[in-house]
């Protein structure tokens, strides 16, 4: 009889247990505008996404709002989080706020147009971002500006940081720029057309950045072209790498691509519509990408298709992968979804996901 009783048992609590089936919503949570911005995780497991409601959400593991913080206008900008849990994001307001991890104000630097480029954050705190006033600028923990360098054009571009303090961002005016920890010009070399994509940076010191124009690009650290990859449309999506040292990239052309370290192509896959966001590579070798479709698409390192998640709307935001293996990822239905991913974390490798970890510093010293 007890057998019988601890069997039925067991039985309830499987069939009542909620699915983790990958490709599979965990949960959703709604803010009132869509959502282009790109979740970052905090080490307590708290996501954080800004809306453009106007507003930066901290929200539990558990998909329940920890807190929300007001700015003045579109959030597009993706949240970083430093070392002491300061969360940083740019607004359409023309601000760069410092937020504490209580979602109380720190600071606000006002910048001379909006901040739709993400934050980066250095070794030494300093933090990086670009303005529409065709700015660079870089801000010390306590707020207080250190330098801004002029650029050409508009820098939409979100800033990565080399291991030694060296900082790469793309522009409007079609260079990417290189400058050192001092605010002045490393070098700068012309590409073909706008760069909107932000860059990666590999093990060796390669970078890699996509353009408008349908280029990837590898540069040396010296800023000499290594390789130039052709897709059949703009790359605003910012290439990830595997462990491998694959490099994967979106493409306005519908299609994630693959592609070897010597600047050839691997594989591609198509989706339903435009890539923006940019692919998250998971320990397993899954490749994680949003579409225009409204889909989030899970892909083998093969470049087989391993499933696809629907949400109300297109998907800018760039996924993120949390220590359980769950898939963050914001939708312009004005949600951010958990979904669950195949059981793999973040790989290991020098640049696995838009700007480079789970805080989306944009550091490869955070490696």
């Amino acid at each position: 009889m007890k057998n019988t009783i601890a069997i039925w048992l067991l039985l309830f609590l499987f069939l009542d247990a909620p699915s983790q089936t990958p490709g599979t919503q965990k949960w959703a949570f709604s803010t009132r505008d869509c959502i282009h911005s790109s979740p970052a995780i905090g080490p307590d497991g708290t996501v954080y996404v800004g809306s453009d409601d106007h507003t930066l959400y901290a929200v539990h593991p558990n998909g329940t709002g920890k807190w929300a913080f007001s700015t003045r206008d579109c959030i597009f900008s993706s949240p970083a989080v430093g070392s002491d849990g300061t969360i940083y994001v740019g607004s359409d307001d023309r601000r760069l706020y410092a937020i504490k991890p209580n979602g109380k104000l720190k600071w606000a630097l006002t910048t001379g147009e909006a901040l739709s480029s993400s934050p980066a954050v250095g070794p030494d705190g300093t933090v990086y971002v670009g303005s529409y006033n065709n700015k660079l600028y870089a801000v010390k923990p306590n707020g207080i500006q250190k330098w801004a360098f002029l650029a050409g054009d508009n820098i939409s571009s979100s800033p990565a940081v080399g291991a030694d303090g060296t900082v790469y961002v793309g522009c409007d005016d079609y260079k990417l720029y290189a400058i050192q920890s001092d605010g002045t010009l490393k070098w700068a070399t012309k590409t073909k057309w706008s760069i909107l994509s932000s860059p990666a940076i590999g093990s060796d010191g390669t970078v890699y950045v996509g353009s408008d124009g349908n280029w990837l690009y590898a540069f040396q650290a010296n800023g000499a072209v290594k390789w130039i990859f052709k897709t059949a449309n703009d790359i605003r999506s910012s290439p990830a790498i595997g462990t491998d040292g694959t490099l994967y990239v979106g493409s306005w052309d519908s299609r994630l691509y693959a592609v070897r370290p010597d600047g050839t192509q691997k594989w591609s896959v198509a989706t339903g519509d435009q890539i923006y966001s940019s692919p998250a590579v998971g320990s397993d070798g899954t490749v994680y990408v949003g579409s225009d479709d409204g889909k989030l698409y899970a892909v083998g390192s093969d470049g087989s298709l391993k499933w696809s998640f629907a949400t109300g709307d297109w998907i800018y935001s760039s996924p993120a992968i949390g220590a359980d293996g769950t898939v963050y990822v914001g939708s312009r239905d004005g949600k951010l979804y958990a979904v669950y991913g195949t059981g793999g974390v973040l790989a290991r490798s020098p640049w696995p996901k838009f700007h480079q970890n789970n805080r989306n510093t944009g550091g490869s010293s955070d490696r």
